[in-house]
C-alpha cells in the first residue's frame, strides 16, 4: 500500500475506498469519489499537463480553474490502495468551467468516472450552499438502501422518517433527510440535474434501484452520512424480517432526539406516515 509520501488527499481517497471495499459498497468499477482539492492537500504532487481540454458536459462557471481529484473511469476503487496514480486522478477546470484537462493520475491514459457531470453538478452546488465549506461528493451501491427501494413504493417523506425511525442516531447525523430519486439512467444529465437539485436542500440522495450520492465537507463527513444510513437501512431489513418493526420509535420521540442535539427535521418528513412500512406482509 502506498501512502509514506503521498499527499494528504491520496492517503484519505486510500482510506476511504478500502472502507467502501470491506463494507461491500463498490463490488467490481462501481462507485466513485471526487474531492475539490485546496493547494495544501496537493502539496508535494507532481503536477503536468497531460491531457488536452475535454468537454465536462457542463457549464459551470463557478468551478472555473478548480482543480478536482476523481477516481476513474472502468478503475476498481478496491485498487486505488495499491495503484493511486492509476486508479485517481487530479483535474484542471478551465476559465469557464466547461472543459477538464489532466494534471496527474490514471496512468497511462485513463479518464476521470463516467458520473463526471452529477459528481461536477454536485460540487458546483455544495460550493455555492456551503460557502465553500464542502469538497467531497460520493457515490457509492450500499446494499441495505439499494434493496429498501426495492421493498417499498418509496418518498423522500417516507424514506428520511423511516431511517430516522429505524436508527435513532440519524435524524442527528442528517436531519435534512435523505432525497429519494426514483429511477433514472445512471451517467445521464437527467439523474445528473435532479441529485444537484437535491443537493440544495439535502445532503444525501439515493437513486432508485442503484446508490447513493453523499456531499460533505470531507471524505470522512461524506462516507460518514452513506454509513449511517446504510446502517439504518439495515437494521429496518432485519427486524422485518423477524416479525416487524412493533416498537418503533414514535414521531415524538424523534422530535425529542433532535431537540436534544439542537437540530429540526426536514418539516417535509417529519410528519410522513411510515405505519404502514412497519408492518410485515407475508
Amino acid at each position: 500500500m502506498k501512502t509514506t509520501n503521498d499527499p494528504i488527499f491520496i492517503k484519505e481517497a486510500i482510506k476511504t475506498s478500502s472502507d467502501m471495499w470491506f463494507l461491500g459498497w463498490c463490488e467490481a468499477n462501481g462507485g466513485n469519489i471526487s474531492q475539490r482539492l485546496e493547494p495544501d492537500k496537493m502539496a508535494g504532487l507532481p503536477l503536468a499537463v497531460k491531457s488536452d481540454w475535454t468537454p465536462a458536459r457542463v457549464s459551470l462557471p463557478n468551478l472555473a480553474g478548480e482543480k478536482f481529484m476523481f477516481s476513474g473511469t472502468t478503475r476498481f476503487l478496491r485498487n486505488i490502495s495499491i495503484a493511486p496514480e492509476k486508479n485517481l486522478g487530479v483535474i484542471e477546470m478551465d476559465s469557464k468551467g466547461e472543459n477538464y484537462r489532466v494534471l496527474w493520475g490514471f496512468e497511462p491514459e485513463g479518464r476521470p468516472t463516467s458520473e463526471l457531470p452529477a459528481h461536477l453538478k454536485s460540487h458546483s452546488v455544495a460550493k455555492e450552499v456551503s460557502e465553500g465549506a464542502d469538497h467531497v461528493v460520493i457515490h457509492t451501491h450500499t446494499p441495505n438502501l439499494i434493496a429498501l427501494t426495492y421493498l417499498h413504493e418509496l418518498t423522500t417523506p417516507l424514506l428520511s422518517k423511516l431511517l430516522w425511525q429505524s436508527h435513532v442516531e440519524c435524524v442527528v447525523g442528517f436531519p435534512q433527510g435523505i432525497e429519494f430519486i426514483p429511477w433514472m439512467m445512471a451517467g445521464g444529465d437527467e439523474i445528473a440535474d435532479a441529485t444537484a437539485v437535491a443537493f440544495r436542500k439535502r445532503s444525501m440522495a439515493m437513486w432508485q434501484h442503484h446508490g447513493v450520492f453523499a456531499r460533505g465537507r470531507n471524505l470522512d463527513a461524506a462516507f460518514g452520512l452513506i454509513h449511517m444510513a446504510d446502517k439504518a437501512a439495515g437494521i429496518y431489513l432485519k427486524a422485518m424480517a423477524a416479525g416487524g418493526m412493533r416498537c418503533a420509535p414514535s414521531t415524538d420521540v424523534v422530535c425529542r432526539i433532535a431537540a436534544n442535539f439542537h437540530v429540526t427535521p426536514a418539516p417535509d418528513c417529519i410528519d410522513a406516515d411510515t405505519s404502514a412500512l412497519m408492518i410485515r406482509r407475508d
